[in-house]
């Protein structure tokens, strides 16, 4: 049987492309460019997969995926998104989206995450059908207690061993809200001993805490079942591990509740290659610098930081002099390993933990130097400097503008008055530390810190 897609994007040829080439994959797909379409249709035929752009007029994508989870809580979603949206795209991950494709994407990049999204979807409704059954086959047992106890006991070692050959951990908390049923995944999976965890407080099983319990039992006397929760639970040893969670009631043969049942699947690897993926997205690929679109992102961050704390803010924006015609001369793979040089030189000169650099563009780089004052970041900037200079890269030197943020500067006068010292440092000939002074006249903003090659001049 074909599996359904239903893809919703605001231009036509984007939605046709894409339903053309996922026909000629085997799949059946439903187009529109409308979002009150998209969901009307949702509520009137069975779709497997939602593939949707996250920015449209009419409707946000996020507000889009988070009614179609309404309406269908099985639905498998896909989310098209731009680098700079990289957030939207967490955000709508978080309201139930299952992958994300950045823009600009190739077709085998779609074909890959529907892939793996459907794939995720059977994995959810297996997993779903199993409790399910596993439960129905629990309450079997219990009403044919009497009846069929020597039955039951081979029924239970059975489950017993079922439950153990798992390596998802398996726990069952008591009214109490105390641990009475660990399988041996959970054991594994936590370090413990059966007689260890037998009796614990199951509160202490969670990195929340207390709080988390309850919220988990808030939920489940509303009559909802967690799915795919995620949550970080606590080892023996005192480190955490990231789980995926699906929690339940246990009724009795009366319907009444007896117990909460916890099936925590691992999912450290998830956690690293979805860390792994966001850095691919926020990190150049050359130099292994942070982009110019992360870039302003934290460098906003660092301003609103600076304002609520009252620490000091400085900037460095810097390029190659000279690159373009020694790039052109000795090949770009010359050109590359110059830019890679840099990069390690600015790695080595900056602080570690503190400072953030950024490859600007081209040749062009940035440094953000939290509470670092001018005097600080003139000697970063020298630094960087003369490290470059030492690699005797033919004539190839650096222009340097420096830049201390000041109370009332908006993100863009930031980013542009540094950039005008840099240039500035540059007409002046090069391999120099221009700083910003705003009580210069334009277009002579800056005060050079090394007016001759090598040489440092105090004004």
């Amino acid at each position: 049987m074909e599996e359904r897609i239903l893809i919703l994007d605001d231009e036509e040829s984007i939605v046709e492309l894409l339903g053309n080439y996922l026909t000629s994959k085997g799949y059946q797909c439903t187009l529109t460019t409308s979002p009150f379409d998209a969901l009307e249709i949702l509520k009137e035929q069975k779709h497997a997969l939602l593939l949707t752009d996250l920015r449209m007029p009419k409707m946000s994508g996020i507000e889009v995926v988070r009614l179609a989870k309404e309406i269908d809580p099985d639905l498998a979603v896909v989310v098209v998104t731009a680098l700079m949206e990289i957030g939207n795209a967490v955000q709508a991950m978080r309201v139930g989206a299952d992958d994300y494709v950045l823009k600009p994407f190739n077709l085998s990049e779609i074909s890959l995450s529907v892939s793996r999204a459907f794939e995720k979807r059977r994995l959810i409704i297996e997993n779903r059908e199993y409790q399910q059954n596993l439960a129905k086959r629990v309450e079997e047992a219990t009403r044919n207690l009497e009846r069929v106890n020597s039955e039951l006991q081979a029924t239970k070692k059975y489950l017993e061993n079922l439950l153990n050959s798992t390596v998802d951990a398996i726990i069952t908390i008591d009214l109490d809200g105390k641990i009475n049923y660990a399988n041996m995944g959970a054991l594994r999976m936590l370090g413990y001993k059966q007689e260890e965890m037998v009796g614990m407080p199951a509160e202490n099983l969670f990195a929340a805490g207390l709080n988390e319990l309850n919220y988990i039992e808030r939920v489940l006397h509303q009559g909802r079942a967690l799915q795919n929760y995620e949550s970080e639970l606590v080892r023996a040893d005192g480190s955490t591990v990231p789980v995926s969670m699906s929690v339940s009631h246990v009724p009795d043969a009366d319907n009444k509740i007896v117990a909460t049942l916890a099936i925590c699947k691992d999912i450290t690897e998830q956690k690293k290659l979805e860390q792994e993926l966001k850095e691919m997205s926020i990190k150049d690929s050359l130099t292994g610098l942070y982009n110019q679109g992360y870039f302003y992102d934290r460098l906003q961050a660092e301003i609103e930081r600076a304002k609520r704390q009252g620490h000091p803010l400085s900037l460095l924006l810097f390029d190659v002099d000279n690159f373009k015609s020694y790039n052109d001369s000795r090949g770009h793979l010359e050109g590359d390993r110059v830019l890679k040089t840099l990069a390690r030189v600015v790695r080595e000169s900056t602080r570690n933990s503190v400072d953030i650099a950024f490859r600007y563009g081209g040749d062009e780089f940035t440094v953000i130097l939290p509470e670092a004052d001018e005097e600080q970041a003139k000697v970063i900037a020298e630094r960087i400097r003369k490290g470059f200079e030492a690699h005797h890269f033919d004539n190839l030197t650096l222009s340097i503008g420096l830049m201390s943020y000041r109370e009332g500067y908006s993100l863009r006068s930031f980013i542009q008055f540094t950039d005008a010292v840099m240039y500035d440092a540059k007409r002046a000939g090069g391999n120099q530390v221009y700083v910003y002074n705003p009580d210069e006249a334009a277009p002579k903003t800056a005060k050079p810190e090394n007016r001759k090659r090598g040489n440092v001049t105090h004004d």
